[in-house]
């Protein structure tokens, strides 16, 4: 009896010593974010949403000043984007449809009597330049500070999702959000990447201090401007509405 409960004590100890399971090493986040952007730039199509939260956030329209709401849109290689934008404008909501083929821009909204006309809506919204390696997803992916790597989480898409967080300058980062709005000055940024295909599916930026974030009234604190943008539906059939000329 005695020798069976010294033997008892020493494996107790043994297994203390050993700590039990061998921990799971984590995902080297350099080494996810390189694939995420190889991944990116090599798809035919993907889709995009991006919506804003906190603070009125403005564009600048030849009609008025608008705050922008949301977006959706689809890339197609190699260089064709097309987008639904949603803004208040006057206090109404207005959708604008805008479509890119490289630096060629269209757009319609109720100010061109929802007609297209050839002209640029956003400078920074062009296909070519956002799966450009020295400009876009990659560039943007590649400009991640501090990167950290969090653990993994499940998106209500059902994507189960490593996720980093890191810091930016935000001008680095405006291909994250379609070219459609450039953050100013250091960003925060968590980047998810899927567990399964190695594809990056969403991106949360939280932009302080914004010169077109609507000023908060006396006495309350500034809120960021958040972005959270979700990608989608990659290599999924082109669905794209080229205006006629376009």
């Amino acid at each position: 009896m005695r020798v069976a409960i010294i033997l008892l004590i020493t494996a107790a100890l043994l297994t203390a010593c050993s700590g039990g399971a061998p921990t799971e090493t984590a995902p080297d986040p350099l080494a996810l974010v390189t694939e995420a952007a190889a991944k990116i730039r090599a798809v035919d199509t993907f889709q995009l949403s991006v919506i804003q939260d906190g603070p009125d956030y403005y564009l600048y329209t030849e009609y008025a000043a608008a705050v922008f709401r949301m977006a959706t849109g689809q890339y197609v290689a190699p260089s064709v984007i097309q987008a639904s934008v949603r803004v208040l404008a006057l206090g109404l909501p207005v959708d604008v449809d805008v479509y890119a083929e490289g630096d060629d821009q269209w757009y319609r909204a109720i100010w061109t009597g929802n007609n297209w006309i050839n002209q640029p809506f956003q400078a920074g919204f062009n296909a070519e330049t956002l799966i450009a390696e020295e400009t876009g997803f990659q560039k943007a992916l590649e400009s991640l500070i501090d990167l950290k790597y969090t653990g993994t989480t499940t998106l209500e898409s059902g994507v189960n999702a490593h996720r980093l967080d890191a810091t930016a300058n935000g001008p680095d980062v405006a291909a994250l959000l379609g070219g459609l709005i450039e953050p100013v000055g250091t960003v925060e940024v968590e980047a998810y990447i899927a567990v399964d295909s190695g594809y990056p599916v969403r991106f949360v930026i939280r932009e302080f201090n914004s010169p077109y974030a609507a000023t908060p009234t006396p006495g309350t604190q500034a809120e960021p401007v958040t972005w959270t943008i979700d990608l989608f539906d990659f290599n999924g059939a082109p669905n794209v509405d080229p205006p006629e000329g376009g």
